[in-house]
């Protein structure tokens, strides 16, 4: 059950999503109505309206409808009048995630739950964005701030090993075939997080997925390298004079894991 937010920072539930949830059998609009009237809900401090024009067809016909959204407080009272296990359970789940968005915001101790909160939000948001906003850049820099001072990406490991590929860029695909090796699930494509790694939707752009290493993870990949660099490393010399190069000169070097060879730079 999403749970909106607006530029005053209040908290705002669509009563037309509660409804569903509640699987209440009336019409949305006649129970809605109903108990606004019953429990004296007072509009413009208990809920919000707006009016959608719903398109239905190709011929732009279609109909308005009346969008309601009530505070968290109105949406745990409407779920503890429908006097069922569904109201109980979503009213005792807008209970915890208030706890745990209060947690989050005084002390996130964990960035990639904010994060993950915050990027919940925004693609929750996106399609009432002139009635609710989330302030994109404060979240962007309060995870910047954070993760530049606590988690790596696999090109920062690499600098720190000096391992560049062979067009001169650190190589991160090395890194990346090490974190294979032991045993990281660095090939998911949606949020994923454990006390190694974190997989988190970069924020600036919608479909890209980044891998932050935590510092237990930086530890274990640099002690995998230094243990295994020599059993793993390998050389290409030239076998015979050539106008490219001389007999026993490196022509290619690099590391190979799993038959795989991560080619690095040569050292001039």
């Amino acid at each position: 059950m999403p749970i909106y937010e607006t530029e005053t920072k209040e908290k705002l539930i669509n009563a037309r999503e509660l409804h569903i949830a509640l699987k209440n059998k009336r019409q949305f609009a006649d129970w809605i109505k109903q108990r606004i009237d019953k429990y004296k809900f007072l509009e413009n401090q208990d809920f919000f309206t707006f009016h959608k024009f719903v398109k239905r067809g190709d011929n732009n016909l279609g109909s308005h409808s009346t969008e309601y959204y009530i505070t968290v407080d109105m949406a745990k009272e409407l779920c503890m009048v429908e006097n069922n296990e569904t109201g109980r359970n979503i009213r005792r789940y807008f209970i915890e995630v208030e706890k745990r968005y209060r947690e989050i915001i005084n002390n996130p101790a964990n960035i990639f739950d904010f994060m993950r909160l915050a990027l919940n939000q925004i693609e929750l948001n996106s399609n009432n964005i002139d009635v609710l906003n989330m302030k994109v850049e404060d979240i962007q820099s309060k995870i910047d701030i954070t993760i530049k001072n606590n988690y790596c990406l696999a090109s920062d490991i690499a600098e720190h090993l000096n391992l560049y590929s062979a067009n001169k860029i650190p190589h991160s695909n090395l890194i990346g075939a090490i974190a294979r090796q032991l045993g990281y699930k660095i090939s998911y494509k949606h949020y994923y997080e454990d006390d190694l790694i974190a997989i988190v939707k970069d924020i600036s752009k919608n479909e890209y997925w980044q891998i932050y290493f935590k510092p237990k993870a930086v530890e274990e990949i640099t002690k995998w390298f230094y243990k295994n660099k020599d059993k793993i490393y390998y050389e290409i010399q030239y076998i015979r004079n050539t106008k490219n190069g001389k007999k026993g000169e490196i022509k290619e070097k690099g590391y190979r894991i799993e038959n795989i060879c991560y080619k690095i730079m040569d050292v001039k």
